[in-house]
């Protein structure tokens, strides 16, 4: 590999790292596809995400039942160019009063995150926090049931979640503010 194209990789890793937090990973998810909450059909689409870097992230959501999305995440550097590409089929679970998404991946397993909508074109995504997740659930191995239980009894932790990415929709009035801003900021 490249020198150049290491050092770009790692560069964007740990700017990823440090803005939204390494998201705890599982081996369960929370739910099954078949008792899942319906998801929120305002989040079918294409949505945006700017970092202070210049980067993006970009998302494409679509439908695959009531239950379960299909989202191809993409990443792309300050230049625009396309650094990594993920899909996950996303589907949430109601805990207490907020549903948690898990964000399946053959390679990674589960992630855990939540969405808070700011109005119907901008929602913000937080992770479920590693370093908070591994301190709680000291077992190499947990079941479905402990993850709800830690999930019960943490979930208005603070800690628990990283900082919010905030998404726009592709071409909404919001993210055309957002280039605008962008654009006259120097990115």
């Amino acid at each position: 590999m490249n020198l150049k194209i290491l050092k770009t990789a790692l560069i964007t890793l740990f700017t990823a790292i440090v803005l939204i937090g390494c998201p705890y990973q599982s081996e369960v998810a929370l739910t099954d596809y078949e008792n899942a909450e319906k998801f929120e059909k305002n989040l079918l689409g294409e949505w945006v995400a700017y970092h202070e870097n210049g980067s993006r992230d970009e998302l494409t959501i679509s439908k695959l039942n009531t239950k379960v999305m299909d989202v191809r995440s993409k990443t792309f550097d300050a230049s625009g160019r396309a650094k990594e590409v993920y899909g996950f089929r996303v589907f949430g679970a109601k805990v207490l009063d907020q549903v948690i998404y898990n964000f399946e991946n053959k390679e990674v397993g589960y992630m855990f995150g939540k969405i808070n909508w700011e109005n119907k074109n901008v929602f913000s995504l937080q992770f479920v926090n590693e370093n908070f997740a591994t301190e709680k659930l000291a077992a190499d191995s947990i079941t479905q049931k402990e993850l709800t239980d830690f999930f019960t009894e943490n979930i208005t932790e603070e800690k628990m979640f990283d900082n919010a990415l905030e998404f726009y929709r592709k071409n909404s009035p919001e993210h055309e503010k957002i280039k605008i801003y962008l654009k006259k900021s120097g990115f």
